[in-house]
């Protein structure tokens, strides 16, 4: 609960922030210079590993500034790339650190059975709904014996249709007040649809 809170609190923060400083925000969204694809690239990867801004936001951003698609793209490379990295410092590099990190997650327990029961399952619901804090779900896939392939798979999967969201959010947020709301009701509905599914599936091989 207290976590919802202050995920309201953030990003009604940055919201409010968003609208005083509409007109600059704005002249740099109107300025879709494609020279600059390659470095929103990178910064996408850059702040899907470290959250200098919040990815969700810099998601938007694209969306609004290079359309749904090519916004969408950007956001996938960025969070699919910062997922592939998580997982080689899991595997290769930090082993004791990240064990110890993730050890303080109270869910990793159940992440644990559903892994063993279908990897690629577990990590692609993992994807769809926010089950578990995405960085803990790169680390801990990373620590498990899940191969890279089944790992990779399933996030760039499961990634697709959040990304085409914050895209499409985004690209809505300052044009139609009306299609933000709509697009974000379907994917509301979207995750309550999931939701059964894996609920249904998790039992299932309970």
């Amino acid at each position: 609960m207290k976590k919802g809170i202050i995920f309201v609190i953030i990003y009604g923060t940055i919201l409010y922030i968003a609208f005083l400083f509409r007109e600059p925000i704005m002249d740099w969204i109107n300025q879709s210079n494609i020279a600059y694809l390659p470095l929103m690239f990178v910064l996408a990867i850059l702040f899907g590993v470290i959250p200098i801004v919040p990815f969700a936001v810099y998601a938007g951003l694209m969306g609004a500034k290079y359309g749904v698609w090519v916004g969408a793209t950007i956001n996938w490379t960025g969070s699919v790339g910062a997922a592939i990295i998580f997982f080689v410092l899991a595997r290769y590099f930090f082993v004791k650190q990240f064990q110890t990190y993730i050890s303080k997650f109270k869910k990793v327990k159940k992440f644990d059975y559903i892994i063993t029961q279908n990897a690629f399952v577990a990590v692609l619901f993992s994807r769809m709904i926010p089950i578990i804090p995405p960085p803990v779900v790169n680390i801990y896939s990373g620590l498990s014996t899940m191969t890279f392939q089944t790992y990779l798979m399933a996030t760039a999967i499961g990634q697709i249709p959040g990304m085409i969201v914050y895209a499409y959010l985004g690209n809505q947020l300052f044009t139609s007040i009306r299609s933000f709301v709509i697009g974000l009701s379907i994917y509301v509905a979207f995750i309550l649809i999931v939701i059964p599914i894996y609920r249904w599936w998790y039992k299932r091989n309970e």
